[in-house]
């Protein structure tokens, strides 16, 4: 190849290399910086999070202290359940908290294995029930970005149903926004979310249909 085969050929690398992070700036979940405007999103604090057609919105409060721990969809037999981190300047947290939470699963008589899908490692999880011998099924995904981590818990269908499971992810975390904000939180110090004021199908108390875990397997302990 000539000489200028060769700047012809790395032109294309280049432009390619851009095409593909446009692309990627087109889907989310985005943080706060490069979020696209977007005025049908809910804000929630930590979240702005997208309706969804037929999906009812809940939050998860730990009562005692009033705040808001996370935000679960409920979309036929699945849910999904979001919660977002505070995570370190230098470096991505979802690989250590991974490993963590596979401990944490054990040693609350689960078992879980590892995979790999279109956000990264995953953990497949069985998780007992209190009170009974039954199991059920989570899928938790991990999402690192600019000091912060999100954690996606799947349950339901959605959490044995590859499609249901894209679907759904999809249909919210495309549009989802991390808004972390300027404030120091120790990383893995969970950021509050605050439940919207509009609308009664958006502000509905958790129920215990999908049996979701209030945060899942500990990331850190809230004070």
């Amino acid at each position: 190849m000539g000489l200028f085969g060769k700047k012809r050929a790395k032109a294309r690398e280049a432009e390619a290399d851009v095409a593909e992070a446009e692309v990627e700036k087109t889907v989310g979940p985005y943080d706060e910086a490069e979020a696209p405007e977007d005025d049908e999103l809910l804000e929630c604090g930590a979240l702005r999070l997208p309706p969804v057609e037929d999906a009812t919105i809940q939050f998860t409060v730990e009562r005692n202290r009033e705040v808001v721990l996370g935000a679960v969809y409920i979309v036929g037999e699945s849910a999904l359940q979001l919660q977002v981190f505070a995570a370190p300047k230098s470096s991505d947290l979802w690989d250590d908290v991974r490993a963590d939470m596979i401990s944490s699963i054990a040693s609350q008589g689960g078992s879980s294995r590892e995979a790999d899908g279109e956000y990264g490692r995953e953990i497949h999880a069985q998780m007992p029930v209190e009170g009974s011998r039954t199991v059920n099924p989570v899928r938790y995904l991990g999402i690192d970005g600019p000091r912060w981590l999100l954690r996606a818990t799947l349950t339901g269908r959605a959490a044995v149903d590859d499609a249901e499971a894209r679907n759904l992810l999809h249909a919210v975390l495309d549009r989802l926004v991390v808004v972390r904000g300027v404030a120091a939180h120790p990383p893995r110090d969970i950021l509050p979310l605050e439940v919207p004021r509009s609308g009664s199908k958006h502000s509905e108390p958790q129920r215990d249909r999908f049996s979701l875990p209030r945060r899942g397997p500990e990331i850190s302990e809230v004070r």
